[in-house]
């Protein structure tokens, strides 16, 4: 091994590493694989066996019994809707004509063109003339957000709850940033 460069070494090693794996791929690959099955030999027929023998003098009785009637076919009354029940052909419709209205019925406020009389849901309303409440009306008997009443005070969604004063209460932590550090007293 003196007398090899390292590039020469370098290849022998991989080359043997491959070889390895080669035989470990192959060692696995054989503990999988399904043991061969054999064929199951049917025992063999002996001659002594019963034969079974079909009576058909039967059989062509009960053929020559069936008789068949004749179907009848009715006629089928055409009902004169105009559809076709029989072969390819079909019917196409019509293009649809757009109505023609007169000046008088385009104009007239209490009648639609096509004739219906007009309705109070029919009439458009003009929403800038339209009146909102400014201020929606408190109800007597429901408190309103921030009531308060014998110590408490009344929160929408929560109901009465205890007055305890007011907000909540900061301190401001004296740290360089560094998030490993305690700040504050912990435990209390």
């Amino acid at each position: 091994m003196k007398n090899m460069n390292e590039k020469t070494k370098k290849w022998i090693i991989v080359a043997g590493g491959l070889a390895i794996c080669a035989v470990l791929v192959m060692a696995i690959a054989g503990r999988f694989s399904k043991p061969a099955t054999e064929d199951a030999l049917l025992p063999i027929q002996s001659a002594d066996g019963k034969d079974i023998v079909v009576d058909e003098s039967n059989n062509i009785e009960k053929e020559n019994q069936i008789i068949v009637s004749p179907i009848e076919v009715s006629e089928q009354v055409d009902d004169g809707n105009g559809a076709v029940d029989q072969g390819t052909e079909q019917t196409i419709q019509d293009d649809a004509e757009k109505p023609i209205y007169t000046e008088e019925e385009l104009t007239n406020p209490d009648q639609k063109p096509n004739g219906d009389e007009v309705t109070e849901q029919d009439i458009s309303v003009d929403h800038d003339k339209v009146q909102t409440p400014s201020e929606t009306p408190k109800q007597d008997n429901q408190p309103q957000s921030g009531d308060k009443k014998d110590g408490q005070i009344y929160v929408p969604g929560f109901g009465w709850i205890e007055d305890e004063g007011g907000g909540g209460e900061a301190t401001v932590g004296k740290s360089d940033g560094d998030i490993n550090k305690q700040v504050g007293i912990m435990g209390e």
